[in-house]
């Protein structure tokens, strides 16, 4: 199933729901299906004592840094919740750790555990301050050395709020890491927790799953880390002007400049050197996550190597289609350097496209994505005839208030969670 971008074209299934643009000039009592209650640390101190088994399972596809605010608010208010995590990434000391072991990206998956630790513990606090430690930007490799070799001795004192479990875990990846390592290791600006669970990969026999397990455990997260894959393997990018860039970093224009061009289609490929395309077939535990959920959400990020990245293994689309899920879009608020020359119903048609391109032909597109939430002033960003062209798709459109006067310009964290909590009943 593919959707063609021109409007005229967008006729899939006969089902027409009304598009729900709530006006949102009003004052928030008027929505009687969200209640924005959100800032009170008592309120949110209530809420972490539901019953995990009675809060609704939700599903996120994402990477990078974008949800890590929401993932700290997320969970006070549920923490049944699963962050299907891309493990493309090949920027920073990332892609140190991939060039030298061959390994996936552990850098997002680093982040999100970090967001959904419970640091209201002491000893999960002083573990994610530990994690969160860099190896100075510049000295010598063999200065640099030392200190890995000194954070990996018993007595250091970052060690002095950890629990034994947690120091032992620490103390054993360092030491293990500073042993396998070339000579020639760059060191420099490295992340701590990025070589902790390099280290777990690597002990674990090569399992992500396995690393990530062992540090969720470690960090008491509330919440489940899911990567998307274990392979080795890299994004590749089509540019309408005929370019292919290779790697996710070429990308975000954040390390480099920026694409000039407007990026017609990524896959998988086995090499970050040359093209060679790749298929990989969805770990049977991420679809049985997404089977599971009650609402699956497509979240704001980069919008290809984030979101797009995380729906191109083989099998994902079908398993997205056979959950009975809310499926809900939040489209990204600011300028993404890899949306060039995309509107927002753009974005939305590229991430059908992406969803149904394994269905049939006969399976409506709401079974992949039934809902767009977006705030209230980016509603102009759709026309009418576009408002009109989703709703015969059957996909409604939730308008509210997500951006308050403290977060602006980016989504509050917690109206976020709030409102996608609420689509979940």
């Amino acid at each position: 199933m593919r959707i063609n971008y021109k409007p005229s074209m967008l006729h899939y299934g006969e089902t027409i729901m009304i598009v729900r643009h709530l006006h949102c000039d009003s004052m928030l009592p008027e929505y009687s299906h969200i209640k924005f209650d959100v800032t009170s640390e008592k309120n949110i101190t209530q809420t972490e004592h539901s019953p995990h088994y009675n809060q609704p399972s939700m599903v996120f596809f994402s990477g990078g840094s974008a949800l890590a605010g929401f993932s700290q608010a997320l969970k006070h208010y549920n923490q049944n919740h699963s962050h299907i995590i891309t493990t493309l990434d090949s920027g920073g000391c990332t892609a140190k750790l991939r060039q030298c072991f061959l390994m996936p990206a552990i850098g997002d998956i680093r982040n999100r555990l970090l967001a959904l630790a419970d640091d209201s513990r002491v000893d999960v606090a002083a573990m994610t301050r530990i994690m969160a430690l860099r190896f100075a930007k510049q000295g010598s490799p063999a200065t640099l050395r030392q200190s890995l070799w000194a954070f990996s001795s018993s007595d250091h004192p970052m060690y002095a709020q950890l629990n034994s479990q947690q120091k032992v875990a620490i103390q054993s990846c360092l030491e293990y890491f500073a042993k396998v390592i070339p000579d020639d290791f760059d060191l420099r600006n490295t992340s701590i927790g990025n070589v902790c669970i390099a280290a777990a990969y690597l002990t674990n026999n090569r399992s992500l799953t396995a690393a990530i397990a062992q540090f969720s455990q470690l960090l008491a997260i509330k919440g489940q880390v899911v990567p998307m894959l274990d392979n080795y393997c890299h994004l590749a990018a089509h540019l309408t002007n005929g370019q292919i860039i290779l790697g996710q970093h070429n990308l975000t224009g954040k390390e480099v400049s920026p694409i000039r061009s407007k990026i017609a289609r990524v896959e998988l490929s086995s090499s970050a050197e040359y093209l060679s395309p790749l298929v990989c077939a969805t770990p049977e535990h991420v679809k049985d996550t997404v089977k599971q959920a009650r609402l699956i959400c497509y979240p704001p990020g980069s919008f290809y190597s984030s979101l797009i990245t995380n729906l191109l293994t083989q099998g994902i689309g079908k398993a997205i289609s056979q959950s009975k899920a809310k499926k809900v879009y939040v489209p990204n608020l600011q300028d993404d350097p890899e949306q060039i020359g995309m509107s927002l119903f753009d974005c939305i048609t590229t991430l059908l496209n992406y969803l149904t391109s394994e269905l049939s032909e006969n399976m409506p597109v709401t079974s992949v994505l039934n809902t767009v939430l977006i705030d209230k002033n980016a509603q102009n960003q759709l026309t009418p005839a576009q408002y009109q062209q989703l709703s015969e798709l059957g996909i409604e459109v939730e308008i509210l208030p997500l951006v308050s006067q403290q977060s602006s310009p980016f989504y509050d964290p917690h109206r976020l969670s709030q409102a996608l909590l609420s689509l979940c009943r």
